[in-house]
């Protein structure tokens, strides 16, 4: 009888060991995941009650909706306060709504909000490029870079744009029918970009199997895996370091390594002759500021940067840049001209607007582009102006508090370390300062309106010292594309064409979720 009562209390103790250890790991679990959703609280902050493992964030981290989609929803949960705030995962986030306050830490008190929070992993060496860049190797590169996208050094390549919309109207020709323009325009940005950034003959137009176009496609469509750690990272970068993510594909990043290598021995042995990025980024290497340029230091955000020879252009520093140059100027180059085309087959009274404008402004040119008649086609750049109003590559832009930071006019002190976000997308369709948001009207951005609005409502290169480098260059590159398009055919929707247009609800880029299937018939 004691033997038994000794087993049963042994086997007593070893169910409890057994039900008590997995409640205390949830229990530790649970306090964990929860312990911060009372700071809004603490604050007196707006917030909406947050769900353990998701925060505020469920259906964006399950892809049931779009970050575009999901942050707007947000954005109209407190539509009379200034800001509000949510959680993703268990971390706090502060949204803004106040376009002043938005101004404040994108100019006023940029020291503040000087970077956007995103860690970089040493086994992902192609993201250590300008866009994640903090401190003061953000400033000194910025202050070299700069000067690459001076008017007078883009218009030097003006060129090599040419010569690829040439090649792009002949592509365009033989491709009539129904079209999935986004693909059609990514040959063509990506030509440009080979052209003006890596000095290479691409020839994505017309071969599909170059290389450049292979690592197109795989950053085009990433991963479900690839996105939630992009998404995550800035919420858990200790975790994100510590597990050592590659968030670029492995073998992108072994390609362009190896194009940056083989480029840069090439100049330096051949000499610059093409005045292209690649020539430029060469010459901050051995000369550590450019000829005629402010390469050697200079005010950002009203500090003073340290002389750019300070900061050395290795091999890597350079491959990042490409790679950015390549991501920023292929990608959001060719969605661009693929959602504008689509409103223009939407709106044909607009398309032929701006086709009777291209034709008038190189009626004087026997028909070819020149970098001022391009320049003269004003109305082309409000329709663009408006697709980006409409469509703003990123919905989202994001910004960590590096000191604490009281807000204006209130009693909330925002703690160091704290992120801040800027809904774009939402802003940009907020009927306060765009009436109808969801027509396109390109006078949106005729002079009078825009001098109605303020200059922070209109967020799609970003403001203040962090915003867009290469903004110049982008728009020549869209703009060239879509007179491409526009000069000799006609664009019209057809049974294929989303209408309305869903977005992807795994790419961070706002794009279409089906593609831009349009119509292209000749004019003639």
């Amino acid at each position: 009888m004691e033997y038994l009562l000794t087993m049963s209390g042994t086997l007593m103790k070893d169910l409890m060991h057994l039900f008590l250890l997995p409640g205390l790991i949830l229990g530790t679990l649970y306090l964990y995941l929860t312990a911060t959703f009372d700071f809004w609280l603490k604050l007196n902050v707006p917030f909406k009650k947050p769900t353990i493992l998701f925060g505020n964030f469920r259906d964006l981290l399950l892809f049931r909706k779009s970050q575009a989609e999901g942050v707007k929803e947000m954005y109209n949960w407190f539509p009379d306060s200034r800001f509000f705030g949510v959680f993703r995962v268990r971390s706090p986030i502060l949204i803004l709504r106040d376009p002043e306050l938005i101004k404040a830490i994108n100019v006023k008190d940029f020291s503040c909000f000087t970077n956007r929070g995103i860690p970089v992993n040493s086994q992902d060496p192609l993201s250590a490029h300008l866009f994640n860049l903090e401190g003061k190797k953000w400033k000194g590169l910025r202050s070299k870079l700069t000067p690459l996208f001076s008017s007078c050094k883009i218009k030097r390549m003006f060129y090599l744009l040419v010569e690829c919309h040439e090649k792009f109207e002949k592509l365009i020709d033989a491709s009539r029918g129904v079209v999935e323009v986004r693909g059609l325009a990514a040959k063509f940005s990506i030509d440009v970009i080979g052209s003006c950034a890596f000095g290479i003959q691409m020839n994505a137009l017309t071969n599909e199997e170059s290389e450049f176009h292979k690592a197109a496609i795989k950053l085009s469509r990433p991963s479900y895996k690839s996105t939630l750690w992009r998404m995550l990272r800035t919420s858990m970068p200790r975790f994100y370091k510590l597990l050592g993510v590659q968030v670029i594909n492995p073998e992108v990043t072994v390609f362009f390594k190896e194009v940056v290598s083989q480029m840069i021995k090439q100049r330096e042995e051949e000499g610059g002759k093409r005045h292209d990025f690649m020539d430029l980024l060469v010459e901050l290497k051995n000369k550590g500021f450019l000829e005629g340029d402010y390469g050697n230091g200079g005010e950002i955000g009203g500090e003073k940067v340290e002389r750019a020879e300070d900061i050395v252009l290795d091999e890597n520093i350079i491959a990042a840049q490409a790679f950015v140059f390549f991501v920023a100027g292929h990608e959001t180059s060719s969605t661009t001209i693929a959602f504008c085309l689509y409103e223009l087959a939407l709106n044909p009274e607009i398309q032929t607007k701006v086709r009777e404008e291209i034709l008038d402004a190189i009626v004087g040119t026997d028909g070819k582009l020149t970098y001022e008649a391009v320049q003269d086609i004003k109305y082309l750049d409000k329709v663009l102006l408006e697709t980006l109003r409409k469509y703003p590559l990123a919905p989202l832009l994001s910004r960590r508090c590096e000191y604490p930071y009281k807000i204006p006019e209130t009693d909330v002190e925002l703690p160091a370390g704290m992120r801040v976000v800027i809904p774009v997308y939402a802003i940009h369709h907020d009927p306060q300062y765009y009436p109808s948001p969801d027509t396109f009207d390109p006078e949106r951005f005729n002079d009078e309106n825009k001098a109605k609005r303020h200059t922070h409502t209109f967020l799609s290169f970003g403001e203040g010292p962090r915003g867009c480098l290469g903004m110049k260059f982008a728009l020549l590159q869209t703009k060239i594309g879509v007179i491409s398009f526009l000069l000799h055919h006609k664009i019209e929707i057809n049974d294929k064409t989303a209408v309305p247009i869903k977005f992807s609800r795994r790419n961070l880029v706002t794009t279409s979720e089906t593609g831009f299937w349009l119509t292209l018939s000749s004019l003639e």
